[in-house]
């Protein structure tokens, strides 16, 4: 191994020191540089077609991917809401239909509840008859009153209204 040429301390400098001057050090470093000389190695920017293509299919797929997640996931989310919704409105429908015939029950009662109550004696009710049945005779025709014919417009001078109008 080659170490560089050291030149002897400076008197002013105390003995203690063991760093080698600054002049020596870029010496050294010089004579380091004229001995070894790189060789710088050629660059290949460029990679090989197929790793290229791999490349681009792989960033296309990712992009493929993630679109087919998304998508999915609406249509997922969107699946879940309607059947949600459609749950809702089917039990509403059910409570509606279960009403609907409880007040046809309750109407029927109170019918059958009057026609029992009409049937008793001190109801107050009277049963029909033909000759209590009450005939109203119909009225006669009205005239037909004629609509008069709205005025016309008069014309007005187009100095009297803005350019607006």
């Amino acid at each position: 191994m080659h170490q560089p040429n050291i030149p002897p301390r400076s008197k002013n400098r105390s003995s203690s020191s063991k760093r080698p001057s600054t002049s020596s050090k870029v010496l050294g470093v010089n004579q380091i540089q004229q001995q070894r000389k790189v060789t710088q190695l050629p660059q290949h920017n460029s990679d090989p077609v197929w790793l290229k293509s791999l490349l681009t299919l792989q960033q296309g797929s990712l992009v493929l991917f993630c679109s087919i997640f998304g998508l999915s996931s609406i249509v997922y989310g969107y699946t879940v809401y309607t059947q949600d919704m459609w749950k809702s409105q089917h039990s509403q429908l059910r409570r509606l239909q279960k009403q609907e015939r409880q007040q046809g029950v309750m109407d029927e009662n109170l019918k059958q509840q009057m026609a029992k109550t009409a049937e008793q004696p001190g109801s107050g009710f009277v049963a029909p008859s033909p000759d209590k049945i009450v005939f109203i005779p119909t009225a006669p025709p009205r005239p037909t009153k004629s609509i008069p014919a709205p005025p016309s417009p008069q014309p007005t001078p187009a100095s009297q209204f803005p350019v607006g109008y």
